[in-house]
């Protein structure tokens, strides 16, 4: 094989040419540390990320408040299990045992604090085949499940 073939794109993937032109001065020219707000670089560097917050705000039709920047899936996955679990402490939660690993490493530290959780299982291909009326109570707080498409080989 001459060239690889890279089929991640959920773990990373090419910048958009827009955006690579939107920070690329912030890799040059304005590249302080947006938490260091003690001197020009700094306050330059967090006016942009509260700049670009508030556009990604208005793009998804949400307050300003509720966009949160992170370095990425591992850090946002525990954000978001986490913010859930502040919200109703010894819930219920439910996942799938093929979850992406910082998923199933938050629900575990949840279930350590009193969490009930229910790992559902999958068959030999990695597909969840269960009756969510009897795998999934009415009780669970936070459903945590990748959404995945399949397609046939032709």
């Amino acid at each position: 094989m001459t060239h690889p073939i890279y089929l991640d794109h959920h773990s990373t993937t090419p910048v958009d040419p827009r955006v690579l032109d939107a920070m690329l001065p912030y890799f040059s020219e304005h590249y302080g540390n947006a938490s260091s707000r003690s001197h020009a670089p700094g306050r330059t560097a967090a006016a942009a990320v509260e700049q670009a917050r508030e556009r990604v705000a208005q793009s998804i039709g949400a307050s300003y408040s509720e966009v949160v920047f992170t370095a990425g899936a591992t850090e946002s996955n525990a954000l978001a299990i986490k913010g859930c679990a502040q919200r109703r402490p010894g819930a219920h939660l439910v996942t799938s045992a093929i979850e992406h690993r910082s998923v199933l490493d938050a629900c575990r530290r949840l279930e350590a604090d009193g969490w009930a959780l229910t790992v559902l299982p999958v068959d030999r291909f990695g597909i969840g085949r269960f009756n969510t009326e009897e795998e999934i109570d009415r009780a669970a707080h936070l459903i945590a499940k990748q959404v995945r498409t399949l397609r046939e080989r032709r």
